[in-house]
C-alpha cells in the first residue's frame, strides 16, 4: 500500500448531493415546499418570501420569525450529511417561550435533507440566524471535493428577544416558476394552521390561491347543533410524508390538535401509507364546537353531545370523497384481479363465481387501502375455499377475530406453516387430553387394569423422562410372556392385550429398545423399562417393590437381558409405605416408586404447565365431561383446572 496516500480522507464526485438531494435540489415545487417547512419546524408564525424576478434582476430570499441557531447548533445541523433530527431535537417541535400557550407541532423534516432545497435558488447562497441576543451569517456553495462548504461570515449583537432565519440568494435564478404558482403550492399544504402565515412578495398565501380543481368544499349538517364546512385540498400529487395532510379541525380560527389520519376517537380513517394520505387535506371549520374544545385545544371533550354527533357524519364525509376520487382506482383493481384469476373462477360453479365476485366488489369498496396484490391474493385465498371440504368455516372465524388475534396469527405464521403448527398443536392436545384421562381413570377403582390404566401407561412413557420419548421403546411380548410364566399357568392373560401380564393386584407392562453393533446389526437389548401399574385404592410396600427384582432376574436367566442392559422399573400406586418412597438400585436394575399424583403432577411439569392455563379451551372441557359424565361439573372443574 502507498503509505502517502493511507491517510487521504474520502472524495465526493461534483454530482453527488444532486443524486443525495434528488428532486429537492431539482424541481422548484419541492424546493420551496422543504424551505417553508424548516420554517414550520422551527416554530415560526410568519414566513416572508420574496420571489426571484428574472427580469429586474430580484433575488430570492425567504426568512422566518422561528426559534433560530446558535453558530454552533448550524454547523452541526447544517454540516451534518443525514442528520438525525428525531434523536437531536425530538420528534416534537416546542414553541418559544412567548409562544408556550401553543401545543408542540409535528416536524415536517426528518433527516435534514431539505435544507439543500437553498441550492435550487442560489449558489453560493447567504443564510443568517439570529438567537439569545447573537445573529451569525455563513456563506454556503457547493463544494469541489466535498458536497458542500461552510464559511461563517459575521456576527453581531441583537435584540435578546427576537430569533429567526434568513436565507439570501447571491444570483438571480433561472426559474419558470412564478410567484402565483408558488403559491399555489404553498396553498396545497400549509393552510392547516392559521397561526402560520406565509407570504410571497408581500401577499399572504390563502385558500384563494389554491386553483378550483385542488380544491373542494362540503357542507356537512348537524342537526340541533350548526353546520360544518369541509375544505378539501388535493395538492394533486403525493409528498414523500403524510406531514401537512391529513384531517384539520378548526374552532374560530384555531387549529385543534395537529392534521394527522388518526381522529381523536383513535379511528385510522385512512392508512397512511396510501398516496391518497399523502395528498389530501382536509379542513374542517366548526365554530359551534367552542364549547366542546379541551381547554389546551389538544382535543374535544369526548363527553360533549355536539361533539359525539358531528365526528362521525365528518368522517363518513370524508370518506365518501375519498371514494369519489379512488372510484377510478377501485374499478381498475377488480378488473386486474378478476382477469389473474380467470382460470380459477371459471371452474367454479355459477353460485361460487357470484360469491366470489360478490366478495371482490365488496373488499374493494369498504378497504380502499388495499393494493392489488393484496387484493388478488385474498381473492386467490377464497377461490380456494370454493373449493375446499371446510369451505368458509375459517372466514366466519376471522370475522370474529379483534385486531389483537390478527397481529397474533401473522406473528405465529412467520415461523410456522400451517401444517408444522397443526401438527405441533395436535401433539399438545393429545398429551393434555391423556393427562385429562389419567386423572379420571387412575382414581377411579372401577378402571380395569389392562383395559384401561395399562394403555393409557403405554402412551405415557414420555412422562416418566425425555430419555423415553423415543418410539423405539416398544411392548415386547417374549419378555411379557416370561414374567406371566413367574405367575404361574393360571395367571389370566387378556386377548385385547396380549402383551401386558395381569397380576393380582395390578398389571405389568414391559418396554424394550433394542442395542446395535457398529454395523447396525442387533445385539441385545440397550434398555428396558418395566411398568407396574397397581389398581386404584392399593399402596406400594415393600413387597411391592421387591418384586421387579424377580422379573429382573428371570429375563436375565432367560437371556433376553444381560449385565449391559439398563433396566428402570416404575411401581405405580396410589400411595406409597413410609421409608419405602425412594429409588434403590441393584446392579443395572433401579426400581423407582412412584404416586398417581407424582406421576400427574410431573405429566403437568413436562407439558409446561399447559393444562391450567388452557383449563378452558372447549376441547379440553368436552374431553373431560366424556370421560366423567356422572361427576358435578364442580367436580369437573377442579379435574380440568388440577395442577
Amino acid at each position: 500500500m502507498d503509505q502517502s496516500k493511507s491517510g487521504q480522507s474520502v472524495l465526493f464526485d461534483s454530482r453527488f448531493l444532486d443524486r443525495y438531494a434528488g428532486p429537492i435540489i431539482s424541481d422548484t415545487g419541492v424546493a420551496i415546499v422543504e424551505l417553508v417547512a424548516n420554517a414550520w419546524d422551527a416554530f415560526a408564525t410568519k414566513v416572508e418570501i420574496t420571489w426571484p424576478d428574472r427580469a429586474n434582476g430580484g433575488l430570492f430570499s425567504i426568512r422566518d420569525d422561528g426559534k433560530g441557531m446558535t453558530a454552533d447548533q448550524f454547523q452541526q445541523r447544517w454540516g451534518t450529511l443525514d442528520y438525525d433530527k428525531l434523536s437531536m431535537e425530538g420528534n416534537r417541535s416546542t414553541p418559544p417561550p412567548e409562544l408556550k400557550h401553543f401545543g408542540p407541532r409535528d416536524p415536517y423534516g426528518r433527516n435534514g435533507r431539505g435544507r439543500h432545497a437553498a441550492f435550487r435558488f442560489s449558489d453560493p447562497y447567504i443564510i443568517a440566524t439570529w438567537r439569545d441576543g447573537i445573529e451569525t451569517s455563513f456563506e454556503v456553495k457547493r463544494g469541489v471535493n466535498q458536497p458542500f462548504e461552510m464559511r461563517q461570515l459575521a456576527s453581531q449583537q441583537r435584540d435578546g428577544s427576537s430569533h429567526g432565519t434568513e436565507i439570501r440568494a447571491t444570483t438571480v435564478s433561472n426559474l419558470a416558476m412564478a410567484a402565483d404558482t408558488a403559491r399555489e403550492v404553498l396553498g396545497t399544504r400549509f393552510l392547516a394552521d392559521p397561526n402560520f402565515e406565509v407570504f410571497i412578495d408581500g401577499t399572504r398565501v390563502t385558500f384563494d390561491d389554491i386553483p378550483r380543481h385542488s380544491m373542494d368544499r362540503v357542507k356537512v349538517e348537524v342537526p340541533g347543533h350548526g353546520t360544518a364546512e369541509i375544505v378539501v385540498i388535493d395538492s394533486l400529487k403525493s409528498d414523500k410524508t403524510t406531514k401537512q395532510h391529513g384531517i384539520a379541525w378548526r374552532v374560530k380560527s384555531r387549529l385543534v390538535g395537529s392534521p394527522s389520519w388518526v381522529g381523536f376517537d383513535h379511528e385510522r380513517v385512512v392508512d397512511g401509507r396510501t398516496s391518497e394520505a399523502k395528498r389530501f387535506l382536509f379542513i374542517i371549520f366548526a365554530d359551534f364546537l367552542d364549547d366542546s374544545v379541551t381547554p389546551d385545544w389538544t382535543g374535544f371533550n369526548a363527553d360533549s353531545v355536539a361533539w359525539k354527533e358531528t365526528l362521525p357524519r365528518v368522517h363518513n364525509a370524508i370518506k365518501a370523497t375519498l371514494s369519489e376520487f379512488t372510484a377510478d382506482k377501485r374499478r381498475e383493481a377488480k378488473a386486474t384481479v378478476r382477469e389473474t384469476h380467470f382460470t380459477s373462477i371459471a371452474k367454479l360453479p355459477p353460485a361460487g363465481r357470484e360469491r366470489w365476485n360478490q366478495f371482490v366488489d365488496q373488499v374493494v369498496d369498504t378497504c380502499p387501502s388495499i393494493t392489488v396484490d393484496q387484493l388478488g391474493q385474498v381473492a386467490g385465498i377464497l377461490a380456494t375455499l370454493e373449493v375446499s371440504t371446510s369451505k368458509y368455516g375459517v372466514i366466519s372465524k376471522l370475522h370474529d377475530f379483534v385486531p389483537d388475534d390478527f397481529d397474533a396469527l401473522d406473528s405465529i405464521l412467520q415461523d410456522w406453516t400451517i401444517r408444522l403448527a397443526k401438527d405441533a398443536l395436535d401433539e399438545i392436545q393429545s398429551r393434555l387430553k391423556l393427562i385429562a384421562e389419567l386423572d379420571v381413570k387412575l382414581r377411579d377403582p372401577s378402571m380395569s387394569e389392562v383395559g384401561d390404566l395399562q394403555p393409557l401407561i403405554d402412551k405415557s412413557l414420555w412422562v416418566f423422562g425425555p430419555e423415553y420419548e423415543s418410539i423405539e421403546f416398544t411392548s415386547n411380548k417374549g419378555m411379557t410372556e416370561v414374567v406371566r410364566k413367574f405367575f404361574g399357568a393360571t395367571s389370566p392373560v387378556s386377548r385385547l392385550r396380549p402383551d401386558y401380564v395381569i397380576v393380582p393386584d395390578g398389571s405389568v407392562g414391559l418396554y424394550s429398545r433394542d442395542s446395535y453393533d457398529p454395523s447396525g446389526e442387533v445385539i441385545g437389548t440397550d434398555r428396558l423399562v418395566i411398568a407396574e401399574i397397581k389398581r386404584a385404592g392399593i399402596g406400594i410396600g415393600s413387597d411391592q417393590i421387591t418384586q421387579p427384582w424377580n422379573y429382573a432376574k428371570m429375563l436375565k436367566t432367560g437371556g433376553h437381558i444381560s449385565d449391559a442392559t439398563s433396566v428402570t422399573c416404575f411401581v405405580l400406586g396410589s400411595t406409597i409405605e413410609a421409608g419405602e418412597n425412594e429409588p434403590t438400585t441393584r446392579g443395572n436394575v433401579v426400581i423407582v416408586p412412584m404416586t398417581y399424583n407424582v406421576f400427574i403432577r410431573r405429566a403437568q411439569a413436562r407439558m409446561l404447565g399447559l393444562r391450567a392455563k388452557l383449563a378452558d379451551v372447549p376441547f379440553l372441557q368436552e374431553y373431560v365431561e366424556e370421560l366423567a359424565p356422572k361427576q358435578s361439573n364442580l367436580e369437573l372443574a377442579g379435574i380440568a383446572a388440577s395442577a
